[in-house]
C-alpha cells in the first residue's frame, strides 16, 4: 500500500514538473515605452489597417506651405502604413470656393477632403459624407474647441476631424495712424472705436496721405465679418442671426453704410509679398489678414520694415470669432473606411498639429496644446469659459456655406463697382440674417 501511495505522488511530481517548466523558460513580458513627444499622444506602429492594401485619394483646399507640410506628415504614415498608399491632391482656396454655386459641392471622387469648417454640414446633408465619431478616441473627444467643434455637428453627429484654425486679426500701420493724431490725442490709437473709424478715411484724406484706410481680401466674407465685429465689438456670428441684429444697436448698418461710402478708400487686392512691402511703407492704415499670413508676413520683412507695423489680436477677446479651420471629412464613397479613419486621425494628431504651427503659423486645434510647455505665443488657454475659442458658433447650419458665398459676392460686387452703394445696403440686411443654429 505504502508503495503504491509512493509511485502516485512520483507521478504527479513528474506531472507538474512537465506542465510548469515551459512557462518557466518563457520570456518576461515587455513594456512599451512612453512617447518621447513631450506629452503628445503616441502614434499607432507600424500595422496593418485592414485586410488588404488600401489606396486612398486626398484632396487639401490648402495653401502651397500647408501642402508641404501636409505631404511630409504624409510621408512619415506612408513609412508606418506601408499596406495604404496616398495619392495627394492640391486645390488652391481660392479656387476651392468657386465651386460653392449656390447648390452644392461637387464630388472629385477622393476618398478624403481637408475642407473648410464652413462646409462641413452642408456635405453632410448632401449625403457626401460619413460620420468622423469613430475617429474620436479617449480624450480626443473632448480635445478641441467649442468653436470648431460646434461647426461640425449635424443630426447628433460629428462629421469631420478639426486639423487647424487661421482667425483673423487687425494688422495696424502705426506710422500713419502717428500721423493722424494731434499732440497728446489718442482716438486713432489702436483698437479704433467705431467713431475713429467712421472718421478714419476723411483724416487721411485731411492730412494727404496717399493712404486707403483698410486693406482687406475683397472676395473673402469671412473677412468682412472679421472687420465688422471689429467695428462693432461684437461677435463675429451676430449679423447672422436676428438675435445678433437685435442687440447691436444699429452697428451692422453703420458698418455697412462705411464700407459702401469710403470704398474708394479701401485696398481689396491679394495679400502677396509685394503688398506687405508697401504696406508697411504706408499703402494703408490697417489690413485684416489670416494670423499665420500676418505671423508669416512681419518674419519676412526687414527690421525697419516691420517695426512700422502691430498685430492685434485684442479682437479674439470677443465671446465668438471665426476660427477659420481647415477639418479633414471622410467620403461616404470611399471603399477603405478604416484606412481613411487612420489617416485622419494620424494627420490631426497632437505633433502634427505642433508641426502644422511651426511650419505654416495655423494654431492647433487641441486644448492641452496650449500650456506654456509647447512655446505657442497664442495664448488661448487663457480664455474664458464664455469667450473664444470656447464659445459655440450661433451659425452652424448646412446652409452656412452657401449663405456665405453670396455674401461673399456681394462683396465682391461693392469693392469692383458692380454693386451701387445703395443696392449693397438694401441687399446686405437681406443676406445678413436669419442664420439657424444646430449644436
Amino acid at each position: 500500500m505504502a508503495r503504491r501511495k509512493s509511485t502516485v505522488i512520483l507521478v504527479l511530481l513528474t506531472l507538474a514538473v512537465l506542465l510548469l517548466s515551459p512557462w518557466a523558460s518563457a520570456p518576461a513580458p515587455t513594456v512599451k515605452p512612453a512617447s518621447p513627444s513631450g506629452g503628445t499622444e503616441a502614434l499607432p506602429s507600424a500595422s496593418p489597417v485592414g485586410e488588404e492594401p488600401a489606396e486612398l485619394a486626398v484632396t487639401a483646399d490648402v495653401g502651397m506651405s500647408e501642402f508641404e507640410t501636409l505631404q511630409a506628415q504624409n510621408e512619415a504614415f506612408r513609412l508606418r502604413h506601408p499596406d495604404v498608399s496616398v495619392e495627394l491632391r492640391r486645390q488652391d482656396p481660392a479656387e476651392a470656393g468657386r465651386r460653392w454655386n449656390g447648390e452644392g459641392w461637387s464630388p472629385d471622387g477622393a476618398d478624403i477632403w481637408l475642407v473648410p469648417n464652413e462646409w462641413v454640414t452642408a456635405l453632410a446633408v448632401a449625403g457626401e459624407l460619413l460620420p468622423a465619431d469613430e475617429v474620436f478616441v479617449g480624450e480626443a473627444i473632448s480635445e478641441p474647441f467649442d468653436s470648431l467643434v460646434s461647426q461640425l455637428k449635424w443630426n447628433g453627429y460629428v462629421w469631420a476631424v478639426p486639423r487647424d484654425m487661421d482667425p483673423y486679426v487687425v494688422v495696424w500701420n502705426t506710422e500713419v495712424l502717428s500721423a493722424l493724431r494731434a499732440e497728446g490725442e489718442t482716438k486713432f490709437s489702436p483698437p479704433l472705436s467705431p467713431e475713429a473709424w467712421r472718421e478714419l478715411p476723411g483724416k487721411l484724406a485731411e492730412t494727404g496721405l496717399n493712404a486707403g484706410w483698410l486693406a482687406i481680401d475683397g472676395s473673402d466674407p469671412l473677412a468682412l465679418l472679421a472687420w465688422i465685429g471689429l467695428f462693432a465689438n461684437r461677435r463675429e456670428d451676430a449679423p447672422l442671426t436676428s438675435a445678433g441684429q437685435a442687440s447691436d444697436g444699429g452697428a451692422l448698418e453703420q458698418a455697412l453704410s462705411l464700407l459702401a461710402e469710403a470704398r474708394s478708400g479701401i485696398r481689396s487686392g491679394p495679400l502677396t509679398p509685394a503688398f506687405w512691402r508697401s504696406f508697411a511703407a504706408g499703402e494703408a492704415a490697417a489690413v485684416v489678414a489670416r494670423n499665420s499670413a500676418a505671423t508669416r508676413a512681419l518674419r519676412t520683412l526687414s527690421g525697419s520694415e516691420a517695426a512700422a507695423l502691430a498685430i492685434d489680436r485684442s479682437a479674439w477677446n470677443r465671446d465668438f470669432v471665426w476660427p477659420g479651420g481647415v477639418s479633414i471629412v471622410l467620403s461616404a464613397k470611399t471603399k477603405h473606411e478604416e484606412a481613411a479613419r487612420v489617416w485622419a486621425a494620424e494627420m490631426t494628431s497632437k505633433d502634427n498639429q505642433l508641426q502644422n504651427y511651426r511650419q505654416t503659423g495655423r494654431l492647433p486645434v487641441s486644448r492641452s496644446l496650449y500650456s506654456e510647455a509647447y512655446g505657442i505665443e497664442e495664448a488661448l488657454s487663457d480664455s474664458g469659459l464664455r469667450g473664444f475659442p470656447n464659445e459655440p458658433a450661433l451659425a452652424s447650419g448646412p446652409e452656412v456655406a452657401s449663405r456665405l458665398a453670396e455674401i461673399g459676392a456681394l462683396w465682391s460686387g461693392l469693392l469692383d463697382g458692380s454693386v451701387a452703394p445703395e443696392r449693397w445696403k438694401a441687399l446686405a440686411t437681406e443676406l445678413f440674417a436669419d442664420f439657424k443654429r444646430d449644436r
